[in-house]
Protein backbone atom coordinates (compact mmCIF):
# COMPACT_ATOMS: atom_id res chain seq x y z
CA UNK A 1 0.00 0.00 0.00
CA UNK A 2 2.84 2.41 0.83
CA UNK A 3 4.41 1.77 -2.59
CA UNK A 4 1.17 2.74 -4.33
CA UNK A 5 0.90 5.97 -2.34
CA UNK A 6 4.56 6.82 -2.99
CA UNK A 7 4.15 6.12 -6.69
CA UNK A 8 1.01 8.28 -6.83
CA UNK A 9 2.77 11.20 -5.08
CA UNK A 10 5.77 10.96 -7.41
CA UNK A 11 3.44 10.81 -10.40
CA UNK A 12 1.60 13.95 -9.25
CA UNK A 13 4.89 15.75 -8.65
CA UNK A 14 6.19 14.92 -12.11
CA UNK A 15 2.96 15.94 -13.78
CA UNK A 16 2.97 19.38 -12.19
CA UNK A 17 6.68 20.18 -12.15
CA UNK A 18 6.29 22.68 -14.99
CA UNK A 19 8.86 21.14 -17.31
CA UNK A 20 8.66 22.57 -20.79
CA UNK A 21 11.12 21.79 -23.58
CA UNK A 22 13.20 24.78 -24.58
CA UNK A 23 13.02 24.19 -28.32
CA UNK A 24 9.40 23.12 -28.57
CA UNK A 25 7.39 26.31 -28.88
CA UNK A 26 8.94 29.70 -29.20
CA UNK A 27 7.76 32.71 -31.10
CA UNK A 28 9.95 34.16 -33.83
CA UNK A 29 7.15 36.24 -35.31
CA UNK A 30 8.58 39.41 -33.76
CA UNK A 31 11.86 39.06 -35.64
CA UNK A 32 11.75 40.82 -39.00
CA UNK A 33 14.17 40.26 -41.82
CA UNK A 34 14.47 42.70 -44.64
CA UNK A 35 16.17 40.07 -46.78
CA UNK A 36 17.30 36.45 -46.37
CA UNK A 37 19.83 35.29 -48.96
CA UNK A 38 20.01 31.52 -49.41
CA UNK A 39 23.00 29.94 -51.15
CA UNK A 40 23.65 26.31 -51.97
CA UNK A 41 22.27 23.43 -53.98
CA UNK A 42 18.70 24.21 -55.06
CA UNK A 43 17.07 21.08 -53.62
CA UNK A 44 18.46 21.50 -50.11
CA UNK A 45 17.90 25.28 -50.16
CA UNK A 46 14.27 24.61 -51.04
CA UNK A 47 13.91 22.14 -48.16
CA UNK A 48 15.54 24.56 -45.72
CA UNK A 49 13.32 27.47 -46.82
CA UNK A 50 10.21 25.37 -46.35
CA UNK A 51 11.25 24.16 -42.90
CA UNK A 52 12.29 27.64 -41.71
CA UNK A 53 9.15 29.32 -43.06
CA UNK A 54 10.39 32.82 -42.23
CA UNK A 55 8.87 35.68 -44.15
CA UNK A 56 10.73 38.72 -45.35
CA UNK A 57 9.43 42.22 -44.73
CA UNK A 58 10.78 44.65 -47.30
CA UNK A 59 9.46 47.66 -45.38
CA UNK A 60 11.56 46.70 -42.42
CA UNK A 61 15.14 47.95 -42.20
CA UNK A 62 16.23 45.83 -39.25
CA UNK A 63 17.99 42.61 -40.18
CA UNK A 64 19.41 40.84 -43.20
CA UNK A 65 20.70 37.29 -43.25
CA UNK A 66 22.94 35.15 -45.43
CA UNK A 67 22.40 31.41 -45.16
CA UNK A 68 24.75 29.05 -46.96
CA UNK A 69 24.07 25.31 -46.93
CA UNK A 70 26.33 22.59 -48.30
CA UNK A 71 26.13 18.82 -48.47
CA UNK A 72 28.86 16.19 -48.44
CA UNK A 73 28.82 12.41 -48.45
CA UNK A 74 31.89 10.45 -47.37
CA UNK A 75 32.51 6.73 -47.34
CA UNK A 76 32.97 5.38 -43.82
CA UNK A 77 33.20 1.60 -44.12
CA UNK A 78 34.03 -0.84 -46.91
CA UNK A 79 33.77 -4.59 -46.88
CA UNK A 80 36.61 -6.99 -47.80
CA UNK A 81 35.94 -6.67 -51.53
CA UNK A 82 36.09 -2.86 -51.40
CA UNK A 83 32.37 -2.18 -51.67
CA UNK A 84 31.10 0.71 -49.57
CA UNK A 85 28.81 -0.47 -46.75
CA UNK A 86 28.36 2.77 -44.80
CA UNK A 87 28.41 6.47 -45.66
CA UNK A 88 28.18 9.66 -43.66
CA UNK A 89 25.88 12.42 -44.85
CA UNK A 90 26.82 15.91 -43.64
CA UNK A 91 24.86 19.10 -44.05
CA UNK A 92 26.63 22.28 -43.01
CA UNK A 93 24.77 25.58 -42.59
CA UNK A 94 26.56 28.89 -42.18
CA UNK A 95 24.37 31.72 -40.89
CA UNK A 96 25.30 35.37 -40.88
CA UNK A 97 22.92 38.00 -39.57
CA UNK A 98 23.53 41.72 -40.01
CA UNK A 99 21.76 44.61 -38.32
CA UNK A 100 20.55 47.77 -40.07
CA UNK A 101 24.07 49.28 -39.76
CA UNK A 102 25.45 46.23 -41.60
CA UNK A 103 27.26 45.03 -38.47
CA UNK A 104 27.56 41.28 -38.10
CA UNK A 105 25.56 40.24 -35.03
CA UNK A 106 25.61 36.49 -35.67
CA UNK A 107 28.11 34.27 -37.43
CA UNK A 108 27.30 30.64 -36.76
CA UNK A 109 28.16 27.28 -38.29
CA UNK A 110 25.73 24.41 -37.66
CA UNK A 111 26.50 20.85 -38.72
CA UNK A 112 24.11 17.93 -39.06
CA UNK A 113 25.34 14.40 -39.73
CA UNK A 114 23.87 10.94 -40.25
CA UNK A 115 25.42 7.55 -40.92
CA UNK A 116 23.69 5.60 -43.64
CA UNK A 117 24.03 1.87 -44.29
CA UNK A 118 24.50 1.04 -47.97
CA UNK A 119 22.82 -2.04 -49.42
CA UNK A 120 22.79 -3.72 -52.83
CA UNK A 121 19.64 -1.82 -53.80
CA UNK A 122 20.57 1.67 -55.12
CA UNK A 123 16.97 2.91 -55.33
CA UNK A 124 16.26 2.13 -51.67
CA UNK A 125 19.63 3.65 -50.70
CA UNK A 126 18.70 6.86 -52.52
CA UNK A 127 15.35 6.95 -50.73
CA UNK A 128 17.06 6.46 -47.36
CA UNK A 129 19.52 9.28 -48.17
CA UNK A 130 16.63 11.54 -49.17
CA UNK A 131 14.74 10.79 -45.95
CA UNK A 132 17.81 11.30 -43.77
CA UNK A 133 18.54 14.57 -45.58
CA UNK A 134 14.99 15.72 -44.76
CA UNK A 135 15.49 14.75 -41.11
CA UNK A 136 18.78 16.65 -40.86
CA UNK A 137 17.25 19.73 -42.50
CA UNK A 138 14.35 19.65 -40.06
CA UNK A 139 16.77 19.57 -37.12
CA UNK A 140 18.95 22.32 -38.61
CA UNK A 141 15.89 24.51 -39.21
CA UNK A 142 14.93 24.14 -35.53
CA UNK A 143 18.44 25.17 -34.48
CA UNK A 144 18.42 28.15 -36.85
CA UNK A 145 15.01 29.26 -35.56
CA UNK A 146 16.35 29.05 -32.03
CA UNK A 147 19.34 31.24 -32.97
CA UNK A 148 16.93 33.75 -34.52
CA UNK A 149 14.80 33.57 -31.37
CA UNK A 150 17.85 34.45 -29.27
CA UNK A 151 18.57 37.42 -31.53
CA UNK A 152 14.98 38.63 -31.28
CA UNK A 153 15.00 38.35 -27.50
CA UNK A 154 18.14 40.50 -27.28
CA UNK A 155 16.66 43.31 -29.37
Amino acid sequence: MNKKIAFFIIYLFLQSCGFQPLLKDYDISNINFKKINYTGENSIVYLLKNNLNISENLDNNDLTSDIFISESITDINKNASGIVTEQELKLNVTIKVFNKNNQNILNENILGTRRISITNNPSSDDEVKKQEKNNIIRELAQKIKFKFYLISSKQ
